[in-house]
């Protein structure tokens, strides 16, 4: 072989070692943008979660209807029309029959999976019912709460008791 193609030879062989040097880079990179994704959507699911899910399970029998329909824009748009349809069919007319007031505390939230455009947290809530009795009724219950990222902004796309 000729000295030409030996310099052509090493000439590949060093393009190589750069492309794969920099498929690692870029590699590596992308996993850090993922990761500081993951982190910072599981931070942000947190205080949502605990922001939001009593806005959306709590209401007062007088302001049921206001309050509920002020929560609809906090919702993907399938999971919307699914909760407005059970507010109208059944939590607007139960609340307003039985004159209930539904007072939620979220007492925990934990992250069950994060990624940069979704998400989904188990939150703990305390909930506490009046009615017309005046009677009160306790209940701890846990969610499941999947967050969907749409345009830069989180919306629930589901609720779920476990």
């Amino acid at each position: 072989m000729s000295k030409r193609w030996w310099v052509l030879a090493a000439l590949v062989a060093i393009l190589g070692v750069f492309v794969g040097l920099g498929a690692t880079a870029g590699t590596l990179y992308w996993s850090r943008v993922e990761t500081r994704g993951e982190q910072l959507a599981s931070a942000e699911l947190v205080k949502l979660s605990i922001d939001e899910i009593p806005k959306v399970l709590g209401y007062e029998y007088k302001t049921v209807e206001r309050s509920l329909t002020e929560t609809y824009p906090m919702f993907t748009g399938e999971y919307r029309r699914e909760f407005e349809a059970r507010a109208v069919n059944e939590i607007i007319p139960q609340a307003r029959e039985k004159q209930l007031v539904n007072q939620v505390d979220v007492v925990g939230v934990g992250t069950l999976a994060a990624r940069r455009t979704t998400g989904s947290v188990l939150v703990f809530i305390n909930r506490t019912v009046t009615g017309k009795s005046k009677e009160k009724l306790y209940e701890g219950s846990r969610l499941r709460v999947d967050f969907r990222k749409v345009d830069r902004k989180w919306l629930i796309s589901n609720i779920a008791p476990i």
